[in-house]
């Protein structure tokens, strides 16, 4: 029994020695960012160099050393390279400070390669030891021979990989910027298409996201297509960990866009060397024309904010642009980002005419200019082939929005029906308005003359206007019997007034007050008559205009009863005592 025991204490023993043997052989922890963030799809080195062992979504990791090892490390592209001492540890975690070096070299060491390798962009790792995903298209099979493009490799071959032409969406990707396209990188130089990629140049495929695409960071938020070319070299394990130094470019949406200049903007991170940066754009995403940017060149470790302001171009127009920025690596290209220049054909309309008179009219319209510089003329003539043309008193007018215009017509001929429309010209084009018609004549409720016209005679040259406002001081008719100032008809107010002043001494009477009246340069103001208040009832207060009071207006006119009133709220005439309060005064004058 003793025997037993001692045999077995002895087994026990040594499968403790040998598992705590195991256990320091394995190394585990977690990799955070300074903010505490897991950093995903992390590379796990050992003695600087790679391994094929990545971080999980959580930045666990887990990896074997063999004795001797002194150090394991951890490299991510966007936060990275760090590394402890193992010193016995069997438990190590990771958290990157404000700043980490990119950059790190070591010998080359040969790793297991037991089973088909994926290629991750910095590395290639065993695909059973994968934990992200990754899909891949083997570019050698015989049923791509007679493909023309690399889309068409891709379309129905990669689940979850959309297709449209040249369009590529990984599904499960959005961004609120810009393209929804992922990073093509091509023998590990990123571009900006796989337009002019021969299908029979490649060998293979690989189709990243999520954590695999972690190491491009931003660049590799849509997802990474890797695409590897026949005879090109491999990415293998242990290799030197050296960043992709390539500029990161990203087109940002342009501001400041007008009809011929609009300023283009990009973000620009040179990877701490020194980087051009320009801007390609054109009409179409051949991209014509190349500028250098304002900020030009670039360097740092951080983002840049770059920028130019291009001009020269086309009003109306849909440009394409990007950024291209390029260090001692290659090239980094942004997304195709378009715009549309201000600017279009004019509009003309609302046509109409105004002021008009047996000699003259004032023709007026609304122009809108769409942000270019626009002339504005008139056409008019006796019918609609025109034949006459008037220069606009805003001839000249830019923005975008609607200008009121206008032209003053003279030399008509009275009575005469005539034909008229807007032109408006601009670097686009020439619009023209609806026709419409006058006729050179006096309209009652014109404003003309100093005031509303009212009544015209048969000659249609004269007429009689009314004031635009009543007068502020009332009073009353005159105390007073003077001869005379019987007039009832149109044309008799003038004379009657006069009647009034000569025959009534009193300084305030409503005769008076029109006759002092000096207004809009006129002063030549009377009291109009009894039918003259009349045809100012019809054809002003009931069209609206003159801002009449409902009440009674004094009129120049009297018998041997008193003087006659006009009611605007009843719309007659009646007879009222000379003296009578609060009645009130609308002067007229003739033209």
């Amino acid at each position: 029994m003793l025997i037993i025991f001692l045999l077995s204490t002895g087994s026990i023993a040594g499968t403790a020695e040998g598992q705590s043997k195991a256990n320091r052989n394995l190394i585990t922890g977690y990799v955070t960012d300074k903010d505490y963030y897991p950093v995903v799809g992390a590379l796990v080195m050992i003695d600087h160099k790679t391994t094929d062992i990545t971080t999980d979504e959580k930045g666990y990791y887990k990896v074997r050393i063999t004795p001797g090892v002194r150090k394991v490390g951890i490299y991510s592209g966007t936060c990275g390279i760090i590394e402890e001492a193992i010193a016995g540890r069997t438990r190590i975690n990771f958290r990157y400070p404000d700043s980490a070096p990119f950059e790190a070299s070591s010998d080359q060491v040969d790793l297991t390669r037991d089973n088909d390798k994926v290629n991750i962009g910095y590395s290639t790792i065993d695909r059973r030891n994968l934990t992200t995903s990754v899909s891949s298209v083997d570019g050698t099979e015989s049923r791509f021979a007679s493909y023309t493009s690399v889309y068409e490799m891709l379309k129905g071959t990669v689940p979850g990989v959309l297709v449209n032409g040249n369009r590529v969406l990984i599904r499960g990707f959005t961004t609120m910027f810009g393209s929804n396209e992922p990073l093509y990188i091509v023998d590990g130089i990123p571009v900006s298409s796989l337009d002019d990629l021969s299908p029979r140049l490649v060998r293979s495929i690989e189709v990243l996201k999520g954590p695999a695409a972690a190491i491009y960071g931003s660049r590799g938020a849509n997802g990474v297509i890797l695409v590897d070319l026949v005879n090109a070299p491999d990415i293998e394990d242990g290799t030197e960990v050296t960043a992709l130094r390539v500029p990161f470019a990203d087109t940002n949406p342009a501001t400041d866009i007008q009809a011929k200049s609009a300023r283009l903007n990009a973000l620009v991170n040179p990877n701490d060397k020194n980087a051009g940066v320009t801007f390609e754009y054109g009409l179409s995403t051949d991209y014509e024309f190349s500028v250098r940017a304002i900020q030009d060149p670039v360097s740092g470790d951080s983002s840049v904010s770059v920028s130019v302001v291009v001009d020269g171009l086309i009003p109306g127009s849909t440009y394409h642009y990007r950024v291209v920025s390029s260090n001692s690596f290659g090239l980094g290209t942004g997304y195709d980002i378009a715009f549309t220049t201000k600017g279009g054909i004019p509009e003309a309309g609302g046509v109409s005419a105004s002021d008009k008179s047996p000699h003259s009219a004032r023709l007026n319209g609304i122009v809108n200019p769409h942000d270019l510089p626009s002339r504005v003329t008139i056409e008019y003539g006796t019918d609609m082939n025109y034949g006459m043309i008037a220069a606009a008193l805003q001839d000249q007018i830019d923005g975008s929005n609607p200008v009121s215009v206008s032209a003053m017509l003279t030399g008509l001929h009275p009575g005469t029906l005539y034909h008229f429309r807007m032109v408006a010209e601009n670097d686009l084009g020439t619009v023209r308005s609806e026709d419409a018609v006058f006729t050179a004549r006096y309209e009652p409720g014109e404003y003309l003359h100093g005031g509303f016209i009212f009544y015209i005679d048969e000659s249609g040259e004269h007429g009689l206007v009314c004031a635009p406002s009543d007068l502020q001081q009332t009073s009353v008719w005159g105390n007073c019997s003077p001869s005379g100032a019987a007039g009832k008809l149109p044309g008799t107010g003038k004379s009657n007034t006069e009647d009034i002043i000569k025959g009534c001494q009193e300084t305030s009477t409503a005769a008076k007050l029109c006759n002092d009246l000096v207004l809009n340069g006129y002063d030549d103001w009377f009291l109009p008559s009894v039918n003259e208040l009349q045809l100012i009832y019809r054809n002003i207060h009931e069209k609206g205009l003159g801002g009449f009071k409902e009440t009674y207006y004094w009129s120049s006119t009297q018998d041997k009863f008193g003087a006659w009133v006009f009611n605007f709220y009843y719309g007659n005439k009646s007879n009222q005592d000379r003296t009578r309060e609060g009645v009130l005064i609308r002067p007229v004058r003739a033209f």
